[in-house]
């Protein structure tokens, strides 16, 4: 039964994981499109050429006045505000220059040559954006990865549950009826008092023995003692046929209740 709600999360993460990444990716080729726009606008061209004035070899400029009619070629709202575009030189045999780091980045576009003095260069551009986690993960998707990962942790908790219920459930074995008894739904701390019940020599414990198990770092645990028996009793008296009886108010002993009458 564990095995479902877990394959279900795995399942889960995986998608969502999976959905993250292909939004990532969507979100570069956006950046693509839009820059392959811009410099195709020969309204640009101009723009371009006056910024390769400023221009050195290697070195990396970025188009502040571009920034506008960029932007609004971009088809995912959440870059918009986060993106902008870099221009180098290069020559040919030059690596990558572009050193800027960004959550999402295009790739390279190689425009067009340039004479400059040194030996040909051609232009480069770049763009980058750094939308925020939430805004990757709102257009990943996650509809369906979300719903499978609160499903499978309602089951996970739905069967702790009941694992810790049918653990904390006890009837004693040396003192149950021939006929089936209905299960004592019991605390961590009755569960091992019972069990100490069940496993002491006529079923019988000082009260020494059940403080240092059950409180060995409380000082004068008596009053706690007589607390906790007292609540364990109710439980047994009104759910079965047990009752603990106190023998000479040194000990206890668990008994059923016709020994009692």
């Amino acid at each position: 039964m564990v095995l479902m709600p877990l394959l279900l999360f795995m399942a889960s993460v995986g998608a969502g994981v999976s959905n993250y990444r292909e939004a990532k990716e969507d979100m570069r080729q956006d950046l693509n499109h839009a820059l392959r726009q811009l410099v195709a606008a020969s309204s640009q061209k101009q723009s371009f050429t006056d910024s390769l004035l400023a221009l050195h070899h290697g070195r990396v400029l970025t188009l502040s006045d571009a920034q506008e009619h960029f932007s609004e070629r971009l088809t995912i709202h959440s870059l918009r505000d986060t993106s902008h575009v870099s221009v180098c030189l290069l020559s040919y045999n030059d690596g990558e220059a572009f050193r800027e780091k960004a959550f999402i980045c295009s790739d390279t576009l190689l425009w067009y040559d340039a004479k400059v003095p040194g030996g040909d260069t051609v232009v480069a551009l770049k763009a980058y954006a750094n939308p925020s986690f939430c805004s990757v993960l709102w257009h990943s998707g996650q509809l369906f990865p979300f719903s499978g990962l609160i499903c499978s942790l309602l089951l996970l908790s739905l069967l702790a549950w009941r694992c810790r219920w049918s653990r904390n459930t006890v009837v004693s074995p040396a003192l149950a009826p021939a006929e089936a008894q209905e299960p004592v739904c019991l605390t961590p701390m009755q569960e091992q008092l019972m069990e100490m019940f069940d496993s002491a020599p006529g079923h019988t414990l000082s009260k020494e023995a059940i403080c240092a198990a059950l409180w060995p770092k409380k000082d004068h645990p008596e009053t706690t003692l007589y607390t906790f028996i007292c609540r364990l009793k109710t439980k047994l008296k009104t759910q079965t046929d047990m009752d603990i009886i106190n023998k000479r108010g040194r000990e206890y002993q668990l008994v059923k209740k016709q020994e009692t009458d």
